[in-house]
């Protein structure tokens, strides 16, 4: 048990240090929060993902499509052909 309780010591720092270094954006870490099924952790990965500074993505469109989670829209004659979602990283 001892290695585990090593492991959770380390998980707990860790979240200390990721947590006071989203302080300063923490307008931004409340409407994350307010999520269903969002958890703090989520919230962290999220924003090491994304980053703070959103200028980059123009839209809520563009952030989807940057981290892969929109569907495909390829049509061909009217007909929709794929509506696939590409894959994420491992």
């Amino acid at each position: 048990m001892a290695p585990l309780d090593d492991l959770e010591e380390a998980i707990a720092r860790l979240s200390q240090q990721i947590e006071e270094h989203l302080r300063p954006s923490a307008t931004l870490v409340q409407p994350l929060d307010a999520i269903p099924g969002v958890n703090q952790r989520a919230i962290e990965g999220i924003m090491a993902e994304i980053g703070v500074d959103l200028s980059p993505f123009p839209s809520d469109w563009h952030l989807s499509s940057w981290a892969g989670i929109c569907p495909g829209h390829h049509e061909s004659a009217g007909k929709r052909q794929s509506g696939k979602t590409r894959k994420g990283n491992c």
